[in-house]
């Protein structure tokens, strides 16, 4: 009797859309970023069955480059070992994290208890039939996981993360110096960066976006009005890309709309409007979302512009030869 892969493509007729790829990329970019700049004190959490999967920091080493690469994936616990999707957002492409462990199996990943060195492995067969089947165990992946994976083109891999020397052990070698340094450098540095007093602006913000996360969890509405609000304030930017334009500025064009979206009044309408059942919770989650993305870049400074496009507080390039004049001057 053949055995049935679950999880395959052919198995389920597709009744879900993937989430577009620019929205996934942008919310991946501002994850990243949110638990760097806290010393990955944010954006990383356990999982809890019949509540979540886990967040990590995944740290591998490019396929291509052999420079180390960092991605935000989800996982669940199965023992000593971690296990997550090669799911890429249940887009076509597998994502470039697992194209890297495919080629050097060797990584690092950060938890909310510290730093681990581990080895990664597909699982097959009765094995995988089991890892799959317990992500159910933990909601967000998506409403139905076999529904999503069905829209991939090959069945989605389940990756097993193996504590460094339970499994098949690679000679150690330049890679896993790498990754070693990559591992702890990010915290060296990030301690050496200045702090400024709008920094402060990343606590709120931050605090808004986990708040987003948990209304979204705990409504079973999913990452979508998360994604598609989180992007809302800097869609004038996207659209402002191929316009002329210097090294940190803005296209003039673009700068009123840009302004518009980055005032806090129209999410903070949209949330009250949720708030007393006028609008349904898919609002009150992404107004949430875009009132956080504002607060934090507020902290990031990266907020309103000049009517030339460049942020404020800052000075544009045309200002410092005029400064460095008057500075000499003196």
């Amino acid at each position: 009797m053949a055995t049935t892969i679950v999880g395959n493509p052919a198995d389920h007729t597709p009744i879900a859309r993937p989430v577009p790829r620019i929205a996934l990329r942008t919310f991946w970019l501002l994850h990243r970023a949110m638990v760097r700049l806290s010393g990955r004190r944010f954006g990383l959490s356990r999982p809890e069955a019949g509540e979540r999967f886990g967040m990590m920091r995944l740290t591998t080493l490019g396929h291509r480059s052999g420079a180390t690469r960092v991605a935000i994936v989800g996982y669940y616990e199965d023992g000593p070992n971690l296990v997550t999707l090669a799911m890429n957002g249940w887009g076509k492409a597998e994502p470039a994290w697992w194209l890297n462990l495919q080629a050097s199996p060797n990584a690092t990943i950060d938890l909310p208890d510290g730093t681990r060195a581990v080895r990664a492995r597909a699982a097959s067969g009765e094995e995988r039939d089991r890892l799959w089947a317990k992500v159910r165990e933990y909601p967000g992946w998506a409403p139905d996981i076999d529904a999503s994976a069905s829209l991939r083109p090959t069945p989605t891999a389940v990756v097993v993360l193996e504590p460094r020397g339970t499994g098949p052990e690679a000679p150690a070698g330049a890679d896993d110096n790498a990754l070693a340094v990559s591992a702890t450098a990010p915290g060296d540095i990030d301690r050496h960066r200045r702090l400024a007093l709008r920094h402060l602006w990343l606590v709120p913000g931050i605090g808004l976006a986990l708040v987003a996360n948990a209304q979204s969890t705990s409504l079973n509405i999913g990452l979508v009005p998360i994604l598609l609000f989180g992007i809302v304030p800097h869609l004038p930017a996207m659209a402002g890309i191929a316009l002329p334009h210097a090294h940190g500025q803005m296209p003039p064009r673009a700068v009123p709309l840009f302004n518009a979206m980055h005032q806090p009044a129209v999410p903070i309408v949209l949330l009250g409007l949720a708030a007393t059942g006028v609008l349904t919770p898919f609002w009150l989650v992404g107004a949430l979302a875009w009132l956080g993305h504002i607060v934090a870049d507020w902290g990031l400074a990266n907020g309103l512009r000049t009517p030339e496009g460049y942020p404020r507080g800052r000075r544009s390039p045309a200002d410092r030869p005029a400064l460095a004049t008057a500075s000499a001057s003196r």
